[in-house]
């Protein structure tokens, strides 16, 4: 899944992450004292300008939920929400104007961020992140990903750091009487027998093994030795990228094998990824993906409705030839919130914004996010008026965002994002679905997730700023994938791998390679 269709489809299922909850009601509840107990106390009313991206909802800039922070903060918050597809351009100008507001979200950890960071536009953090518990609990290994020479010039909004695995109908396993695939030979084997055997038992021939899309998405990497992660090295005993790895190219291998006997998306270059869940989701391909989070609750209730007795299982991890067993790992962040460096002489201020950060960034578990518990109502909106009780959980009411707190409060991706402790605690199979059988599916890929992520792998890249990366990088992948596209439909043969690897380094690839080892060196000192 990939780029802005992969956040679009977080951002929808990722929505009800913020609304476990039982039932109860009326106004919002007084609230706990807030914040930080070490931070400045002051009656002043703090004027704080606050600049985000947007996908869906744009809240009234003078909601009830500013004056319900107000109240609450003594802060007024001067908010402005720009379409995310318009919000690089619209930064990039106000940055340059010199007249960044006091707090501004970043969405894409760019060249631009490094460079505002570097020129003084951004106010170093690292004196406060220990007085704050959210930002005390955000990993070492998250703020490397992002510190410019050494300092940490913004907080994380927070992701999971789950990412994808291989998903399988095991209703079609059961028909044919075959065996979970441990490997990518009996993968193959599968997908093939998924082709021509009738799995489905309707008599007729409209099934196949794997959905594939444009760009080889998914990447079908049963764990982070065949992924895109930087995971292998080279004779020199430098890090290379994994879409020239020895992993990646046994997946390309597989699906060309499998695509000379039909048993990939016949057409999958030129699908977009809403076509490619069809494929799967529709009842006509039998190997996929899944996540704990990010899936839409709908492509699977729309299969069962085609049919009933459909079971989607996630496959465990492979066994790599090196013994390792489990996924890289995400980033763990999405986006980051930064402050204007000209707040500097006004700690009062800074430390205002960052107790409503902090505050707003709480984690409360899925079996306390209730109507009784008072800051969970509070940031809400409270039951029945920014959100309202259905089965048993709180869902936000459309249309009332500006009843709701969490909206304004400095740090916003279009629904409650707190910083959890760990992946586990979000409880994503309770917490973000409704439907009984897509809660059972999500779980059982969290338990293999328990199970079978043996070795989760920390991506040494992420923690490395490139130059090369951040000019090159797009157009670097796309001439791999490009290529290995090819191979799969059978245009080029892969035994031009290594060929097409150094056709890759002579586009920038060797300079994006040093650049990254160095910097590996460099944070390994």
């Amino acid at each position: 899944m990939k780029g802005k269709k992969l956040v679009s489809l977080m951002t929808v299922s990722l929505l009800s992450i913020a609304v476990a909850a039982c039932s109860g009601g009326g106004k919002p509840a007084a609230d706990p004292k807030p914040g930080d107990a070490n931070a400045p106390k002051t009656n002043k009313m703090h004027e704080i300008s606050f600049l985000n991206f947007a996908y869906t909802i744009f809240p009234d800039p003078n909601g009830k939920g500013v004056e319900a922070i107000k109240q609450k903060f003594n802060a007024n918050i001067k908010a402005q929400f720009v379409l995310q597809s318009d919000y690089k351009e619209k930064l990039n100008v106000i940055m340059a104007s010199g007249d960044m507001p006091d707090v501004v979200a970043v969405k894409d950890l760019d060249s631009n961020y490094y460079k505002w960071a570097k020129q003084g536009a951004f106010l170093p953090l690292d004196d406060y992140i220990d007085k704050y518990a959210t930002f005390k609990g955000v990993p070492k290994t998250i703020y490397d990903q992002f510190r410019v020479n050494g300092k940490i010039y913004s907080i994380p909004m927070y992701a999971p750091t789950y990412t994808f695995s291989g998903t399988i109908r095991q209703d079609w396993l059961d028909n044919l009487g075959l065996k979970m695939p441990t490997n990518y030979k009996e993968l193959l084997e599968v997908a093939i027998a998924f082709t021509k055997n009738d799995p489905d038992k309707n008599g007729k021939n409209d099934t196949y093994g794997f959905a594939l899309g444009q760009d080889i998405s998914p990447t079908h990497a049963m764990g982070a030795y065949w992924s895109p992660a930087w995971y292998h090295k080279d004779k020199d005993n430098n890090y290379i990228p994994g879409l020239i790895g020895p992993g990646r190219k046994e997946v390309i291998e597989t699906l060309a094998a499998a695509y000379k006997e039909g048993a990939v998306t016949k057409d999958f270059a030129v699908l977009n990824w809403a076509q490619t869940n069809k494929e799967f989701y529709s009842g006509k391909a039998g190997i996929f993906i899944g996540t704990p989070t990010g899936m839409v609750e709908e492509y699977y209730t729309g299969l069962l409705k085609v049919n009933p007795t459909a079971k989607v299982a996630p496959i465990p991890f492979f066994k790599a030839p090196d013994g390792s067993q489990g996924n890289p790992k995400a980033r763990g962040f999405f986006g980051l919130t930064t402050l204007s460096a000209k707040l500097k002489d006004d700690p009062d201020k800074i430390n205002k914004i960052l107790e409503i950060l902090d505050y707003g960034r709480q984690f409360i578990p899925v079996a306390e996010r209730t109507p009784q518990n008072q800051q969970f109502d509070w940031i809400m909106g409270g039951n029945g008026i920014g959100y309202e009780m259905i089965d048993g959980k709180a869902a936000p009411k459309a249309g009332q965002e500006a009843n709701t707190p969490i909206q304004y409060m400095l740090q916003r991706h279009e629904f409650w994002k707190p910083w959890s402790p760990n992946d586990e605690a979000n409880q994503y199979s309770i917490a973000s679905y409704s439907s009984k059988e897509m809660q059972s599916f999500i779980a059982t890929i969290e338990q293999m997730e328990k199970t079978y992520n043996k070795t989760p792998y920390d991506d040494p890249s992420n923690l490395v700023y490139s130059e090369t990366r951040a000019a090159k990088g797009t157009e670097l992948d796309k001439y791999l994938l490009g290529e290995q596209t090819k191979m799969i439909s059978g245009q080029r043969p892969i035994a031009d791998w290594d060929k097409v690897t150094e056709e890759w380094k002579g586009r920038g690839g060797s300079q994006l390679m040093k650049e990254i080892n160095d910097g590996i060196k460099a944070v390994n000192k």
